[in-house]
């Protein structure tokens, strides 16, 4: 088991138990694109949502509008604002695939300069029984990279390439991070985050990522410490992991 311990975790038992009625979840969006054809939308769409706490958000689901794709996903989301979960895609074609996919959450308040923080970590799983898998960086680029205001501020695996090479085998791998144990200084953000992933998948094979965005405003508090996952337990049958939920905390 991966785990960022920056941060208190909550496991999706305690959630479902302390589930709240939802006020008003933020806009958070998603889009997936592979051989010319993009889709996606709102993510509350294609599943369900849960508040969690006053201003967190716990969005779990599925999508099948890309051709020959399956994607699920569970997703923490706090406009105040972070980002973290895991989604898992399995390519169902019988050719490597290129996809690009973009998780995005509108944020308030707007922050003039801001203070960030990522990390990733991956499973890659022979799904075919082919007796190999390859996840690669698309071009040489980032497999993840942070977005503010919908432009690039950091990127982790780059020309990242990942494999597997045993039938129905799979393996894990942590993706690097970022802003760890020290924020890094990043601009001012006016309207959303959001994580980017760029990979190339092969045939008939899965991959899962579970990854963390923080952005804090500067000036902050001294002792503010940013927000953690709790990686990859037990795989379900569907390919979406387990997920610890991470909290910002803030000292008053």
């Amino acid at each position: 088991m991966n785990q960022i311990t920056l941060a208190m975790v909550a496991m999706l038992s305690f959630v479902a138990s302390t589930a709240r009625g939802s006020v008003s979840h933020p806009p958070f969006l998603f889009t997936v694109s592979t051989d010319g054809v993009a889709g996606g939308g709102n993510v509350a769409n294609f599943g369900t949502v849960t508040q969690v706490a006053p201003t967190e958000w716990l969005f779990q689901g599925s999508y099948h509008g890309a051709p020959n794709t399956s994607l699920s996903w569970i997703y923490l989301v706090d406009p105040d604002p972070f980002v973290t979960g895991t989604f898992s895609l399995t390519n169902e074609t019988t050719v490597s695939r290129d996809y690009v996919l973009d998780f995005s959450l509108d944020i308030s308040p707007a922050m003039t300069e801001s203070s960030l923080a990522g990390q990733i970590f991956g499973t890659i799983t022979d799904a075919n029984g082919s007796g190999s898998a390859l996840m690669t960086a698309i071009n040489g680029g980032f497999v993840y990279s942070a977005l503010a205001d919908e432009l690039f501020v950091q990127g982790l695996m780059q020309n990242a390439s990942h494999q597997v090479t045993s039938v129905g085998g799979s393996t894990s791998f942590s993706g690097g991070s970022f802003g760890f144990p020290v924020p890094v200084s990043g601009p001012a953000i006016n309207s959303s985050i959001g994580i980017r992933f760029a990979f190339s998948l092969s045939a008939g094979d899965s991959v899962s990522f579970s990854s963390v965005f923080v952005a804090n405003p500067i000036p902050a508090p001294a002792a503010i410490v940013m927000g953690g996952l709790l990686g990859v337990g037990s795989r379900k049958r569907d390919g979406l992991s387990s997920l610890g939920a991470d909290r910002k905390l803030k000292s008053t």
